[in-house]
């Protein structure tokens, strides 16, 4: 929870006013970074000479600005503090004089039936039908010295004896409610003292660390420290307070059991706290809802088709239309002969079907997945070796053995790796270090937040990236003037780069897994990178240079807010998971190499898994926010695939497509393949293309004249992350078409993505069947 919630959670409702206006605050330094930004900029363009004197006025200025306002808080705490410090204690010594002036008076009373208790349970009986009884667990003595307490008469019995006059009665409610009020309001007193020098501690720092001041020990220990409210006597003498109200409680209505006392007195504390807090709840979701709606237009109601006593929505009555299209095309595919073999045309049926299940998201993705396995044995697809139908025990062992290989388990290991890396704050220690060498020119702070995207994407997924490098520039982005279109050309930029990113490393993007998956042998790690590097970084100076081109940055705004490192040493918890993470991409480098020891790539992503859970580096939490549904969907393509090659499908796809191209050289069938690709999954999900068209690649390059299998997967599987022209071509993409500035207006919309991304996937594209075919053949592909 953010400190400004949490400030309003915490506080007294009816003093909220009179709190820290923390938001206020935060606000003045947002405005006053932005302002420097601007001075800048103006200096910039009207080209006057940057002095020293020059800064350091812009500098002063903010300091008293932001100074003036946070000395009238201080005063405003001191003075709200000092009046209900007088207020309350004042009251607390008028009860104490009255409880005194009670005993005096009753000493003298005769207790009838020498039973001092007789009337203490009347009155405890009245003051249940009022409502103010303690409970019965409070009444009964839990240990000696209460029990023993019940020889000396309280103020509450002696008061009541020989009269039952309501005045009598009143008088003790009366005085046992303002014990209790005052109790919660010198307890809400010491709350209010805490929560007001948190937020000067925090906006203090988040000063410093904004305007790179030094404000906040100079600040804290002349000024806020040495003020009444937060002097370390002024706290004692609060919390003496709170005992004597605890012992005046205790004598008049507990027999001196103090212990009872607080339990009685915290109990109605907690009563406060509770309604307090549910009503500031409340209030903050409604004023949190407010605020989301500030500058949208109000939601139109969702178009409706009604049928009979039937009522859809538009989005699910499409996606009924398209489930229903895909059931009609398998049952009419099932039924058509098209190859020889019956599995043949079950298969191609299945796959049909799967591929507008898929490409329409009828239902979701990895649903969809999760049937596969079920059709595949029912419709008795999977054929032994000799050509025989596989019987359903067999065929359920193969499907099932097919979804998990190591090419799921380096999916896992991956996300373990991320998980890690995000979580212990070492990625964004690494991307908020470079940056902040970046300099201030837009041009270069856009080349480096692109290339800090790219070289992310290829440990902590192009999923994750996107979101974390979006978190990264929100420094520039609220500093940034109105109506420029800088903003949206880092977005874009972010956005583009991670998409590269995804062809960078195996475990960078689900494609890469799908495609692994196909290559035998394995390529291991120091092939991929020496094919998919040199095409990325020349694909994202590319991008670069397009988004230069397009949006001219510099041009709108000469100087951009810097962007601050991270501050703290490193701990030994981040050097152990370097430690792990680097040992583990060195051994699937070196995957070839070991293979007779390790078998598998899969092998050796047991090690991040083991040492991460296993040291409690990561936990239960950590697993559970696993991106199981790509590892679900994988699993479903993986047994699909199987499936598709134990038919004898593929092989007769293979041959027919093999018919066609089979006197064209090999770098123009990876073209073809390629650009046919880049098409598909520009519109749908880049691991739906892997799924579908990798499985029919590898057959093909298998059944050429000359078999060039891994080097038209490899090339296939890198042309899936290609795909990067539309809002909805790839992970990325989709993050950054959501984001909105301080108006509520996207920075990006589908235009952006066509007029950079559709060049920029092509030159992409280029490069895969050119350059990516020059290094895949050299390399013996």
């Amino acid at each position: 929870m953010k400190f400004s919630h949490s400030l309003q959670f915490n506080a007294v409702p009816d003093w909220i006013d009179k709190y820290v206006a923390y938001d206020h605050l935060k606000k003045i330094i947002f405005q006053l970074e932005k302002e420097r930004v601007d001075a800048v900029n103006q200096q910039e363009r009207s080209k006057q000479d940057e002095g020293e004197q020059g800064e350091s006025n812009i500098t002063n200025l903010d300091e008293n600005v932001f100074l003036t306002q946070l000395d009238l808080q201080l005063e405003k705490v001191f003075d709200f503090y000092t009046q209900k410090e007088s207020e309350l204690y004042s009251l607390l010594d008028e009860l104490e004089a009255s409880t005194n002036l009670m005993e005096t008076d009753n000493d003298a009373i005769h207790y009838p039936n020498n039973n001092p208790m007789y009337t203490l349970e009347t009155l405890d009986s009245t003051l249940n039908v009022n409502g103010n009884a303690t409970n019965k667990d409070e009444k009964q003595p839990a240990t000696a010295a209460t029990a023993a307490a019940k020889r000396r008469p309280s103020l509450e019995s002696r008061f009541s004896l020989h009269s039952t006059a309501p005045s009598h009665l009143q008088g003790m409610m009366d005085l046992r409610s303002q014990l209790i009020n005052l109790y919660v309001t010198l307890s809400e007193l010491e709350s209010y003292i805490d929560l007001n020098k948190s937020a000067f501690q925090k906006i203090l720092k988040k000063h410093d660390k904004v305007l790179d001041g030094d404000l906040r020990n100079q600040y804290l220990k002349k000024m806020v420290l040495d003020s009444r409210p937060f002097m370390p006597q002024t706290i004692q003498l609060l919390q003496q307070q709170i005992i004597r109200v605890e012992k005046l409680y205790a004598n008049a209505f507990c027999q001196g059991d103090t212990n009872l006392a607080i339990r009685q007195m915290k109990s109605h504390l907690r009563d406060q706290v509770t309604y307090d807090r549910n009503t500031v709840w409340r209030d903050m979701i409604s004023q949190e809802r407010k605020k989301l709606d500030a500058h949208v237009k109000d939601p139109l109601p969702p178009k409706k088709y009604t049928l009979g006593p039937i009522s859809l929505e538009a989005s699910r009555l499409r996606q009924i239309c398209f489930f229903l299209l895909s059931i009609v095309v398998f049952i009419v595919l099932l039924n058509v002969q098209i190859f020889e073999h019956r599995a043949e045309n079950y298969c191609f049926a299945l796959l049909i079907f799967a591929a507008i299940m898929w490409a329409t998201e009828a239902v979701p993705l990895y649903a969809t997945s999760l049937l596969i396995p079920f059709l595949i044995v029912l419709l008795s697809i999977m054929r032994n070796a000799d050509g025989t139908p596989m019987d359903a025990k067999a065929a359920s062992k193969a499907v099932f053995a097919s979804m998990f290989s190591g090419t799921i388990m380096m999916l896992l290991g991956g996300f373990a790796l991320a998980a890690a890396l995000s979580k212990y704050g070492i990625a964004k220690a690494f991307a908020t270090h470079v940056l902040s060498r970046a300099g201030t020119r837009p041009r270069w702070v856009l080349l480096a937040i692109m290339l800090v995207s790219a070289f992310l994407s290829m440990w902590i997924s192009n999923v994750a990236t996107p979101v974390l490098c979006f978190s990264l520039i929100d420094p520039i982005l609220r500093t940034l003037p109105d109506h420029t279109r800088v903003g949206s050309c880092l977005i874009l930029g972010i956005a583009l780069a991670s998409c590269i990113g995804g062809m960078t490393s195996p475990i960078s993007s689900p494609q890469n897994i799908v495609t692994l998956q196909y290559m035998n042998p394995n390529p291991g790690w120091g092939i991929w990178f020496g094919v998919a590097l040199p095409i990325a970084i020349i694909c994202v100076f590319v991008c670069w240079g397009l988004l230069l081109l397009i949006y001219r940055p510099d041009r709108d705004v000469p100087h951009l807010n810097k962007i601050k490192p991270t501050t703290g040493k490193a701990t030994w918890t981040q050097g152990y998971v370097m430690l792990i993470t680097i040992i583990t991409i060195a051994l699937w480098c070196a995957e070839s190499s070991i293979q007779y020891a390790v078998g598998d790539t899969g092998v050796i992503a047991a090690i991040p898994l083991f040492m991460f859970f296993g040291s409690g580096i990561l936990n239960k939490d950590d697993l559970n926010a696993f991106l199981w549904s790509v590892v679900v969907l994988a699993q479903g393509g993986m047994a699909l695939g199987n499936a598709v090659t134990s038919s004898g499908l593929l092989e007769d796809i293979a041959l027919q497509i093999k018919d066609g191209i089979q006197n064209l050289p090999v770098i123009a069938i990876l073209a073809v393949f390629a650009f046919l690709i880049l098409v598909f999954s520009t519109f749908v999900s880049h691991t739906v293309a892997a799924l579908i068209i990798v499985p029919i690649v590898q057959q093909v390059g298998q059944n050429l004249p000359v078999p060039h299998p891994n080097l038209l997967v490899m090339g296939a599987g890198l042309a899936c992350s290609a795909g990067m022209g539309l809002p909805v071509s790839g992970y990325p993409n989709m993050s950054a078409v959501m984001l909105e500035d301080r108006y509520g207006k996207p920075y990006l919309t589908s235009k952006d993505f066509i007029i950079t991304g559709i060049p920029t996937s092509i030159v992409c594209t280029l490069l895969i069947f050119t350059l990516g075919y020059g290094i895949m053949s050299a390399v013996g592909y």
